[in-house]
């Protein structure tokens, strides 16, 4: 499956609300083919689309998600802090996430991020939600910093792709990638260097960066191989 080369962080994230429909159909308009999205798990086992694991960054609420109802969580505003455009969006479903995302033409890597203690249940529901939903023949993958998490996604939908998730490269992780047959190594970007663009490639892995939002560091990472670029701004790089 051939990814595209930009893709949109959490939607949108310098241009609308992160994980919000909102914010998907900014990334759309901004010419994306594909975004990146948090999926998590409510109290209640409801997959959501929300990166942190406490309310209160990118809504109005407070406390550990984990120890949240959907309900009580549909019910904040998820766009008022970004601007007033944005006031009373909801935060979505991973369902209703898809729907909109593939309605719109668009790809979409999924990263399973769960609270703590919650991997191998947040994945297999996350599974189930995209095995349900996602029907669209666009790009697709499932990424995690959470070897669990992907054992879970490998065990249960091998035939959809998986992204090895990595802020600091430790060792093992090349190994780690591979035995989890990821078909890409996703790296923070000011780690990620020419060697290791080049060991991922040599493993016949893609090599995706995040986030990356100047172009100077676009240029600098395409130069050096760099296949994929996930960024807030894809306004900004789509131009590159």
């Amino acid at each position: 499956m051939e990814f595209p080369r930009i893709v949109g962080h959490r939607g949108a994230a310098a241009l609308a609300p992160e994980n919000t429909l909102a914010g998907f159909r900014k990334a759309a308009e901004a010419g994306a083919k594909m975004v990146e999205l948090d999926a998590k798990l409510s109290a209640d086992g409801i997959v959501i689309c929300h990166h942190d694991n406490v309310l209160g960054r990118t809504n109005n609420g407070e406390g550990p998600v984990a120890e949240q109802s959907f309900a009580a969580m549909r019910a904040l505003d998820a766009g008022g802090w970004f601007g007033p455009d944005f006031a009373g969006e909801r935060i979505p479903t991973l369902a209703e996430a898809l729907e909109l995302i593939a309605s719109l033409g668009m790809g979409v890597n999924v990263e399973i991020k769960p609270c703590p203690g919650r991997e191998r249940e947040t994945a297999a529901a996350t599974v189930k939600i995209v095995q349900e939903h996602w029907k669209s023949a666009a790009p697709f993958q499932f990424s995690s910093f959470k070897p669990a998490a992907l054992e879970v996604a490998l065990a249960e939908a091998p035939d959809l792709p998986r992204g090895y998730l990595t802020d600091d490269f430790k060792e093992g992780w090349l190994e780690d990638a591979a035995r989890l047959k990821s078909v890409s190594v996703n790296g923070n970007f000011r780690r990620y260097t020419k060697e290791r663009i080049d060991a991922v490639h040599a493993a016949g892995m893609k090599a995706l960066a995040y986030t990356v939002n100047e172009p100077a560091d676009a240029a600098r990472l395409l130069a050096d191989g760099m296949d994929i670029l996930v960024t807030d701004c894809p306004d900004k790089l789509l131009r590159l």
